[in-house]
């Protein structure tokens, strides 16, 4: 997350969920889903939330008929269960998240128990963590102590045809805060320490890359909020055992130069090791041989960038429009170059960066009929065959259009979205003489109608029908020195079609004044 910002996923807090919540899914393809999310109050100060997800993908399809399976069939379990304590001193959220998967891909023919009659793919995944938040309360409500831990174990295995792989992850943290205010309440300040321990061991081939991480940490930041001008200014001190410390700055500024106009920027250090065997195992499904580097170095990255964001009056509603754009360069990045059919690891230092540059408007023509428009132009760049030039299978420019209508009485929902994506160079390979991707459409909609308790949705994906042709060179020997199914850019499905009911019991009155 220092590396390129963190999306702030929370769960739903079980004071505030359903009794039930239930959420059952199909589409066309053969992939059935089924969400189950459950909130209850045990008394004034516990309360806990359920969270149970299972999907299976059970039909194995071949609408290209290249012999592969077009979508890998398998099944997911997925169970969450936080309980959430609030007394008058103090706060806590204890929790336990798991979850199981297993994909079978490959040829028609392979199955997991006979996974060697022709060529599979097999991923199994299996992840657990306990986690805890407590928090105790000074003087003022803005004082407090937080003891944030978590613990995970994770396993990660497989193959691609003959080629296997197998990864492990025991990890530990615990991060101490400290949060108070200077003088007022627009002067807040956060002290703490943390302490990383990650044992992971990860193995692809021959080629075995693992190593034990011990990273004590101490961070402090200050939060100025004045009537115009909010301000975080921040600063990290790590020290990892086997590679040295890193001092990561960052800095954060808001400022409001009218009710209606924002101004943002953001500036900072990041930095990671990188896992580069399990974060590319996908590479596999090919002929080609992997070179690892000998020397495993952080990645450290600096970026800077800011944002306008400007609300206005359109058709009699509101209406905005965000200008974005950001720039990130590295001191030194772990590069894979995935040209003249190898696949190397290279430590590049001072040579690859980003660009990215984003423009969003929405309006509201008409009452409760929101239209949304972006372009992103994203330019990342490093040294791939000995020459600086773009990474390959991203594009550079990309647009959106999202248009979506509620009826008054809010039972109706219609809603539309179409992306188009640029194209994007293609990794040069003697097997293959497409320098670049397609420029290609995705259209997707869904219609949803809702009573009291019952939702049921009907909506589709890759209306268009676009499908990339050919996605996999060579298919029909897949142990052959020319076969490549890593050069998937597009859909290789077409459209697909699904449908589902949701179903709510919303908590009583009495609950909800509680």
């Amino acid at each position: 997350e220092s590396m390129a910002g963190l999306i702030n996923l929370e769960f739903e807090k079980a004071e505030n969920m359903d009794r039930v919540f239930l959420n059952a899914y199909q589409n066309r393809l053969g992939r059935s889903e089924l969400n189950l999310l459950s909130g209850i109050e045990i008394s004034e100060k516990w309360s806990t939330g359920i969270f149970g997800f299972v999907t299976s993908q059970w039909n194995s399809l071949d609408e290209n008929n290249d012999g592969f399976r077009d979508v890998p069939i398998g099944e997911s379990y997925a169970l969450h269960n936080r309980w959430d304590y609030e007394g008058e001193n103090m706060e806590a959220k204890l929790g336990v998240n798991l979850h199981l998967n297993e994909k079978l891909g490959g040829q028609m023919n392979t199955s997991v128990d006979n996974p060697m009659n022709g060529y599979g793919v097999l991923i199994q995944n299996e992840h657990i963590d306990i986690y805890s938040k407590t928090g105790f309360f000074g003087k003022s409500p803005s004082q407090s102590l937080g003891i944030v831990s978590n613990w995970k174990l994770q396993r990660l295995n497989g193959y691609f045809g003959n080629r296997n792989f197998y990864g492990l992850e025991k990890r530990g943290y615990l991060n101490l805060i400290y949060d108070d205010y200077i003088k007022s309440l627009d002067h807040k300040i956060k002290l703490g320490c943390s302490y990383t321990y990650t044992d992971i061991t990860q193995i692809v081939d021959s080629i075995n890359l693992s190593r034990v991480e011990n990273i004590p940490g101490l961070f402090g930041e200050y939060t100025y909020t004045g009537s115009r001008l909010t301000s975080v200014l921040g600063l990290r001190y790590d020290y990892h055992f086997l590679f040295g410390q890193q001092i990561v700055p960052r800095a954060h500024l808001k400022y409001k130069v009218t009710p209606l106009t924002d101004l943002r920027f953001t500036s900072g250090k990041g930095w990671r090791v990188p896992n580069y065997l399990l974060d590319n195992v996908s590479l596999l499904a090919n002929s080609f041989t992997w070179i690892p580097d000998p020397d495993i170095l952080p990645e450290v990255s600096w970026n800077a960038g800011g944002s306008v964001f400007q609300e206005f009056s359109l058709f009699d509603n509101d209406a905005s429009i965000t200008v974005d754009y950001y720039r990130t360069w590295f001191e030194n990045q772990l590069v894979v170059d995935r040209e003249n059919d190898l696949i190397q690891f290279q430590n590049q230092e001072n040579e690859s960066f980003s660009n990215s540059f984003q423009a969003e408007l929405s309006i509201e023509p008409i009452d409760n009929f929101i239209v949304r428009m972006a372009y992103k132009y994203l330019d990342v760049q490093a040294r791939y065959g000995g020459t600086l030039q773009n990474k390959v299978m991203i594009p550079k420019h990309r647009g959106f259009m999202n248009a979506a209508y509620q009826t008054r009485n809010k039972r109706w929902d219609f809603d539309v979205t179409l992306s188009v994506f640029g194209k994007a160079r293609l990794a040069v390979s003697s097997n293959s003489n497409s320098a670049f991707s397609e420029v290609f459409p995705k259209l997707n909609a869904q219609v949803t109608y809702r009573t009291k308790k019952w939702e049921f949705y009907f909506g589709g994906e890759n209306l268009t029908n676009y499908r990339q042709e050919n996605p996999i060179i060579d298919p029909h020997n897949p142990f052959g020195s020319s076969f490549d199914a890593t050069r998937a850019w597009g859909p290789i499905i077409g459209y697909n079609l699904y449908f589902g009911i949701r179903f709510a019991i919303p908590k009583s009155k009495e609950e909800d004044e509680k």
